[in-house]
């Protein structure tokens, strides 16, 4: 974008962003889809139909949804001894369509918030300052090189949000109809926040308290009975597991057993709830602070 120019280059830059993002929008949920599928199949034997219209079959294998996956995500897959496995298709399932106009607001605004926007207001902020000289002295030049930099950043992890966004929401609304999944768990794509290790470390929240209920809950590791890693840690509700922030590359997924869902990541920073907070008596802010120490100290 040009600082001279705003509202021409930001205008040409935005309608090249939105139509980048919406390509990779279609990449991702079909990504999304593919993943559901697989998923679904390895933990229940059933599936759901292909994401595309058209004839349903009655049943598929996991190497299909495997050769599937491999596909959409253009990576190589070595065979599987499963791979024969037949998988029964539920027929029943629709997938519900992408809300793409309520996707293009969406990206327009944290575009132009993270991008232009900014650029206008630093620019603006510059011009005003009555102790600076010429405008393009070496200093100011300087500032907007470093303004177009920092920008840059701010506005590339918006639009990857916006560009994941439409698989994200394929896999929330598919799993919210879906009728064997009893609840969701976040899932950290490997280095996340606080706010986001927090709810990966509450493994699992179900559909309804008779679900919860009724499959027990399996005691964590290091739990004398299951109940004492819940006893501080702020409430977590589906509208929590499904918030991402710019950069954050997590992801809430369906669940489908009646036990509680412990990947190794949830163990570990339910462990490391437990050590840093709990056994501190630590609650509220002050919980929350210290958590956001613990986990920033530890990030790559």
């Amino acid at each position: 974008m040009n600082p001279l120019s705003l509202a021409e280059s930001g205008s040409a830059w935005l309608a090249y962003m939105l139509a980048l993002i919406r390509g990779e929008r279609r990449r991702s949920r079909d990504q999304a889809a593919a993943f559901l599928r697989l998923y679904r199949a390895m933990e229940t034997g059933y599936t759901l139909p292909p994401l595309q219209d058209g004839p349903v079959a009655e049943a598929t294998t996991l190497g299909a949804l495997r050769e599937d996956w491999a596909r959409v995500t253009e990576t190589i897959r070595t065979p599987e001894p499963d791979d024969a496995d037949p998988v029964r298709i539920d027929g029943d399932f629709d997938w519900l369509e992408e809300p793409v106009e309520a996707f293009d607001r969406a990206a327009v605004a944290s575009l132009v918030s993270q991008g232009p926007a900014k650029v206008r207001e630093r620019v603006a902020q510059a011009a005003e300052e009555q102790t600076r000289g010429r405008l393009d002295d070496a200093g100011f030049l300087q500032e907007l090189e470093d303004l177009h930099t920092s920008t840059g950043t701010t506005a590339a992890n918006a639009a990857d949000r916006e560009a994941i966004r439409a698989g994200r929401d394929l896999i929330n609304r598919a799993s919210q109809e879906d009728r064997r999944a009893v609840g969701w768990a976040r899932v950290t794509d490997g280095n996340p926040c606080a706010f986001c290790a927090m709810l990966v470390s509450r493994g699992a929240i179900y559909k309804s308290r008779a679900t919860a209920a009724g499959g027990g809950r399996r005691k964590p590791k290091g739990s004398a009975d299951g109940r004492n890693r819940d006893s501080r840690r702020p409430p977590v509700t589906l509208q929590d597991l499904t918030r991402y922030h710019y950069g954050c590359h997590c992801q809430t997924v369906p669940i489908y057993s009646r036990t509680d869902f412990w990947t190794p990541d949830a163990h570990g920073y339910a462990d490391q709830w437990e050590r840093v907070i709990t056994n501190n008596g630590l609650s509220g802010a002050e919980a929350r602070a210290a958590w956001r120490r613990h986990i920033e100290s530890n990030r790559s």
